[in-house]
């Protein structure tokens, strides 16, 4: 069985403030995903669950960066969601009705051909372009319970440029 490895972070976690505080991305990072990656390397507990929650967590740390007051999407994501939304505030509601409809824990994602969906749980899927958490851990400690502002703000940390790397160079994510 192929060992998994978490992915290194090249942004300053200081500065994804307001969206997260450090502490809240040190449990999120060192101890959540690093959980994962290391009980799928060990075969402890339900090791479906533990590749796809490190999968998924590989692909969330990736696309995200440092906060920025103006994030909107540029690129081939910004033509996909022009052409499937209309507008990115249109985007934006797709995704607050996905959150809605997701029960309990699980991800907001939006695979390489623009559309949104939710992930409930931990499961592989194909052609994500870009995911968030919407596990407790990700947002409990910085935003309460209020799952809706923390995807308003979370927003303004999505990396764009590798959403447009995704989209450009879609593969078929590991099963």
């Amino acid at each position: 069985m192929k060992q998994l490895t978490q992915v290194p972070v090249s942004y300053d976690i200081s500065k994804l403030k307001p969206v997260t505080s450090e502490g809240a991305f040190n449990l999120h990072f060192n101890e959540i995903y690093k959980n994962h990656v290391d009980c799928f390397n060990a075969s402890l507990g339900d090791i479906p669950f533990h590749k796809a929650g490190a999968h998924l967590h590989s692909l969330y740390f990736e696309n995200i960066r440092e906060y920025r007051h103006n994030n909107e999407p540029v690129g081939k994501v910004a033509q996909i969601i022009e052409m499937r939304y209309g507008t990115f505030n249109n985007f934006v509601q797709t995704m607050y009705d996905q959150v809605f409809r997701l029960q309990g824990n699980g991800w907001i994602f939006m695979n390489t051909a623009g559309y949104v969906n939710i992930i409930p749980n931990n499961r592989i899927v194909d052609n994500v372009a870009m995911v968030i958490d919407f596990w407790e851990h990700a947002y409990l400690l910085s935003h309460g319970v209020d799952r809706n502002k923390y995807l308003k703000d979370h927003l303004h940390i999505i990396n764009w440029d590798v959403v447009n790397q995704r989209i450009l160079t879609p593969k078929r994510d590991e099963e």
